[in-house]
């Protein structure tokens, strides 16, 4: 826990506890799993089966590239081996700007639930 974190814990009462908790930041494997759902959620599943065909086709063409006994084939598995993992790759990593925009999201979301919270203590 940061000091931040302590601070707040100091500063805030137990509603505000209770808001914070509820609302806590899902993970890495949270966030995959809300991307799943959604109005982009196709964008999700079509870029997670591509990532597994460029990776199992990888995977495929690398079996074939060991298992080759002449130089033509070797180099022709070698680089669609290589080209398909990298593919993969990269659209797997893709999709990290967008997680981070989905916690950078959360925790707005968070701060707008603690001020409304505030404002109806107030009001």
């Amino acid at each position: 826990m940061t000091y931040l974190d302590t601070r707040i814990d100091e500063l805030t009462n137990e509603a505000e506890q209770h808001l914070l908790r509820s609302s806590q930041p899902h993970g890495w494997l949270g966030l995959v799993r809300s991307m799943r759902q959604g109005r982009l959620a196709w964008v999700f599943w079509i870029t997670w089966a591509t990532q597994v065909l460029f990776i199992v086709l990888g995977i495929i063409w690398a079996i074939k590239f060991f298992n080759a006994t002449e130089v033509l084939p070797a180099v022709k598995y070698g680089l669609s081996a290589a080209t398909a993992l990298i593919l993969g790759t990269l659209i797997k990593v893709g999709l990290a700007p967008h997680l981070h925009a989905e916690r950078v999201l959360r925790e707005l979301k968070r701060i707008e639930i603690l001020v409304l919270a505030q404002r109806s203590e107030k009001g």
